[in-house]
């Protein structure tokens, strides 16, 4: 198999401006087909790749010779679409979070292994080539036993242009579904263990935007490493000033604190959400500014994440992973797969695992833990209590 050939499902930010350029690039996969129902931005998308375009998944499985489909649609179109494009045989690579139920999350897993298909869940900030090197240097032993990992993130989350379903916590908005799984599979990932317990507290500060948008918690893993994780998304303190001003797309950073909140002065829901199209969609300026800027990308991250382990700490840095060990600081460089960071690392997963190069990580198991973790962090911020991860 030289290349995959791809479907994307969703043309938004992380279908368009993320995975299909990365896609493009990338030395294993080709894009062939995609499907979105906004009809301006799949024409758009499909001149300038070239490929035939729908209006939804169905078609685009019946009419396309397809390997793969990229799967980018919103949170509570997952678990459907994951399992039509599994029963048609096809490999999947979904957007995090797997889904929004428990119940979904297992009829995801028992689709793919019944009809024998690959899934990757990403591409959250976990396939960055940061974090697998970190998790690589965690597996050498050559800092003796991981015991703890401490993750937080302070952005302007929850004042970027939203739909009005992005601010409903039911319908998988807010921070709980689309931010926290960037920190809880970081976490796995670097210790290489689901989690098994979470004491959490979350909240909502500003009413006219009522999910929520703040989180502290506490979790455990399966093999005794213990984490903490924050996150804040309102537009406040930008924790990236602790990341040498480089935000999380490794891109180049000015200070704008507030600047987010004052974008939506005055806007209306309707025109929030066109806004958002408009500034975040396929050929916006986002999309060009990013495209601009790719070849002076640093590592992307998520946050200060820092490692501990017996004889020494670990933390993401602009050009690698920075070990503080016994003798001081030094840098290792990140081990950077075939393609774009992040999204490329996520078609190396997939591929690697359908040539046998070696399995996925993040399967659907990993995505079913992720959500039950989610799941987990809103019952415990209401109960008060330690609630439990199942597996």
């Amino acid at each position: 198999m030289d290349r995959l050939r791809f479907g994307i499902c969703g043309l938004g930010f992380a279908g368009s401006v993320l995975m299909a350029p990365a896609m493009k690039r990338h030395p294993s996969a080709e894009i062939v087909a995609a499907c979105d129902p906004n009809a301006e931005t799949r024409a758009a998308f499909g001149r300038d790749y070239g490929i035939a375009t729908y209006d939804s998944l169905l078609p685009m499985l019946d009419n396309t010779d397809l390997d793969a489909v990229y799967i980018a649609s919103p949170h509570q179109y997952h678990c459907e679409q994951v399992v039509l494009a599994a029963e048609r045989g096809k490999h999947i690579i979904v957007e995090k979070p797997l889904t929004l139920s428990e119940d979904d999350a297992q009829r995801m897993v028992d689709a793919v292994e019944r009809h024998k298909v690959q899934i990757v869940v990403g591409t959250s900030r976990s396939h960055d080539p940061v974090v697998k090197t970190m998790r690589d240097i965690v597996r050498s032993g050559e800092l003796g036993r991981l015991a703890m990992i401490n993750a937080w993130n302070y952005t302007d989350y929850l004042y970027r242009p939203r739909r009005p379903e992005e601010l409903d916590t039911s319908k998988g908005g807010g921070i709980l579904f689309s931010q926290l799984p960037h920190q809880l599979d970081v976490i796995k990932t670097i210790a290489n263990a689901p989690i098994v317990s979470v004491r959490a507290g979350s909240g909502k500060l500003d009413p006219q935007r009522p999910t929520e948008g703040h989180c502290a918690a506490f979790v455990t893993l399966s093999n005794g490493v213990f984490a903490t994780l924050a996150y804040s998304g309102y537009d406040h303190f930008d924790s990236d000033e602790l990341q040498f001003w480089i935000a999380e797309s490794g891109r180049e950073k000015r200070p704008n604190h507030g600047g987010a909140r004052k974008l939506l002065v005055e806007l209306t829901p309707a025109e929030e959400a066109s806004f958002k199209t408009q500034r975040l969609g396929y050929g916006g300026p986002v999309a060009r500014n990013y495209a601009a800027t790719e070849a002076n990308r640093k590592q992307p991250h998520f946050g200060i994440v820092i490692a501990t382990c017996e004889r020494g700490d670990l933390r993401p840095c602009p050009d690698g992973v920075l070990i503080y060990g016994d003798d001081g600081p030094r840098t290792v460089p990140a081990h950077v797969g075939r393609g774009a960071y992040g999204q490329g690392d996520t078609i190396d997963e997939l591929y690697d695992a359908l040539v046998g190069t070696q399995p996925t990580l993040r399967d659907a198991a990993f995505g079913r833990n992720t959500v039950l973790a989610c799941l987990a962090v809103l019952q415990s911020s209401k109960t008060g209590r330690e609630v439990p991860v199942l597996p």
